[in-house]
């Protein structure tokens, strides 16, 4: 077997022990079994862009010819992970899952912003654990330094999501406040996005190690929902209070955009910023198919580019969607911004 098989089966084997070892809820005060949880609701959220129980999920795989590819995949399985257990997984969220959603009441956006961080979290105890097995059965396969830095940067991430953790049980405990949400309807896309990124751009992180010698301890998240409801869609943003000064300029501009300006935002975040999403075969077919590669682009150039918060003309809602991202392409240099 060659290297590259051998790699592509210790990353395989060393992903799923990851994953059947996360099997505790995730409430602070619980020790049960955890379920396969949905980040988003399966009925009535995931089942609105669903045809024949499935949806389009982008997937990666470097040992592929076709790194970045779309595969379809049953909402049983979409957008889940292990969480909670049966108990907490129904009752806690129930304001948000069976009854009619109020989306002025602040506990609920709250609610929805204590799954996608716990996804992340999900996906960041599994990294830890696979490259703390990679380390322990096959570094010789691998450069060390690569396992070790890859390692300690989820391990980073992780700390990070604890911290919002906390503060979010604290709301929810004792009826703070502590973080600041906003939120808009817009036109119906067959889209379901749940995730948070760093507002900070690398080179902003850049400027703070050279000042201070260290990583920032604390960055500033960024959380986002969007997802069909009734006959419109839901984008939801918020962050912590406490970051309002820093945030609150471009957090509104979200808010305050023309519908074609916040898709091309939109566009933006899905393609170079965020991760955990969905979207219905028809989407699919209208807009991406024959065009999965152009997701790769965007994952080598926001590997590149240092200045993340900057967005770009496409849009993924509109017809000239393809020829846009392939002058996008033919520019690709003219747009990085480095260090």
């Amino acid at each position: 077997m060659d290297i590259e098989k051998q790699r592509a089966k210790a990353f395989h084997d060393c992903k799923i022990g990851a994953i059947n070892s996360v099997n505790i809820c995730f409430h602070p005060e619980c020790n049960e079994h955890s379920i396969n949880s949905h980040i988003l609701q399966k009925n009535g959220i995931l089942s609105s862009i669903a045809e024949d129980g499935h949806v389009m999920e982008m997937h990666i795989n470097k040992y592929r010819d076709d790194e970045h590819f779309f595969k379809k995949i049953g909402i049983n399985n979409a957008f889940s992970f292990n969480c909670f257990c049966n108990a907490h997984d129904t009752g806690l969220f129930k304001s948000i899952e069976v009854t009619e959603i109020d989306f002025s009441n602040y506990k609920n956006l709250l609610l929805f912003t204590l799954r996608t961080i716990y996804n992340e979290k999900f996906r960041k105890i599994v990294n830890v654990r696979m490259w703390e097995c990679l380390l322990a059965t096959h570094k010789k396969l691998f450069y060390e330094e690569f396992l070790n830095g890859s390692l300690n940067q989820e391990k980073l991430g992780l700390e990070d999501i604890e911290r919002t953790e906390i503060l979010i049980w604290k709301d929810l405990n004792e009826n703070t406040e502590s973080f600041v949400f906003k939120v808009r309807n817009i036109k119906r896309i067959e889209i379901c996005m749940s995730s948070f990124y760093n507002y900070e751009t690398s080179l902003e992180m850049n400027a703070y190690f050279k000042e201070h010698g260290r990583q920032k301890e604390t960055v500033i998240d960024i959380f986002i929902n969007l997802f069909p409801h009734k006959n419109e869609s839901v984008f939801m943003m918020g962050y912590k209070k406490e970051d309002e000064s820093q945030v609150k300029g471009y957090i509104n501009e979200f808010f305050s955009d023309t519908e074609k300006r916040l898709k091309r935002k939109i566009t933006n975040l899905l393609m170079f910023t965020c991760e955990t999403w969905v979207i219905s075969n028809s989407f699919y077919n209208k807009r991406i198919e024959g065009n999965d590669a152009f997701f790769g682009d965007a994952v080598k150039f926001s590997s590149q580019n240092m200045h993340e918060r900057r967005f770009f003309d496409i849009n993924i809602f509109q017809e000239d969607f393809t020829s846009k991202f392939k002058i996008f392409k033919k520019n690709l240099a003219k747009h990085l911004i480095v260090g």
